[in-house]
């Protein structure tokens, strides 16, 4: 079967890019790991257990190295990825937004991953290098993933659930779409919710475990979505669903969907009653 120039060309791309990739995390992960192993061998007539305290404090420091390199290429390599809302992966800005998605592409299958969500005191750090405006205070549940910190804007004591993905990027046939993300202060995102580009979570807003928030959607302050797609589930009458502000279950006198139930429950229960 032949190829036509248009499908060589593209296959050229893309081994020129998986060669690149490869050359690249190959020389991340061989300077990481450089000092460590050196430290090792050298001190490598010790006890085991000086010898396996040392690999320890060798592997955490090859972390800190790993993730600085992946910094450095950001800021000095690649810079600023702009925020266009559509682009073709030819075009500069396509390419340049391609770089900088290997980053992360090469931190989330790498063994340093954990350093980046938690507790760790460098996931701050680390995301606030890539270009996200992320304060200290943010809490990111473990694996969760933000594919393109450069978009991303987080308040002060916003908790990001853990396997959470926030994309700043789709694709659509041979275009990217791009797009910021914005969480006000003291928001909740759950655990494994879905965020693509261009959503705006309000101040103290929730969204619920497992929720998919589509593109362009604007939650406003203090409301709770849920579901797939994400809609908002506080402050309906009709179903007079919990209120998730006080974390109390409506009264049946305040709410007749409610006490219809309990009133059809009560009629099965005399019935039952009855006849035994």
């Amino acid at each position: 079967m032949t190829m036509t120039p248009n499908e060589g060309s593209h296959l050229r791309l893309r081994l020129a890019s998986a060669a690149m990739v490869s050359a690249y995390r190959g020389l991340v992960y061989f300077l990481s790991f450089l000092g460590p192993v050196l430290v090792i061998d050298h001190f490598r007539r010790l006890p085991v257990a000086a010898l396996l305290a040392l690999a320890i404090a060798g592997f955490g420091f090859a972390g800190i190295v790993f993730l600085s390199l992946l910094v450095l290429t950001k800021k000095h390599f690649i810079g600023p990825v702009r925020d266009i809302e559509r682009t073709g992966i030819h075009t500069s800005d396509g390419r340049r937004w391609f770089s900088a998605a290997m980053l992360t592409t090469i931190l989330i299958h790498s063994p340093f991953r954990f350093m980046t969500s938690g507790l760790s005191l460098f996931a701050a750090w680390f995301y606030r290098g890539m270009g996200a405006k992320i304060p200290g205070s943010v809490l990111l549940g473990a694996r969760s993933r933000i594919s393109d910190p450069w978009f991303l804007e987080v308040g002060e004591n916003v908790t990001i659930g853990a396997d959470a993905v926030i994309l700043g990027h789709l694709g659509h046939g041979k275009e990217i779409i791009l797009g910021r993300v914005q969480i006000g202060e003291g928001a909740i995102v759950g655990m494994r919710a879905v965020i693509f580009p261009g959503v705006r979570i309000g101040r103290h807003a929730r969204v619920g475990a497992g929720a998919v928030v589509t593109r362009g959607t604007i939650i406003p302050d203090g409301e709770t979505w849920a579901g797939v797609p994400a809609r908002k589930i506080q402050g309906v009458q009709e179903g007079c669903p919990t209120n998730h502000a006080t974390r109390h279950e409506p009264e049946p006198d305040n709410c007749p969907a409610l006490a219809e139930i309990c009133a059809s429950a009560q009629t099965t229960l005399d019935s039952s009653a009855t006849t035994t």
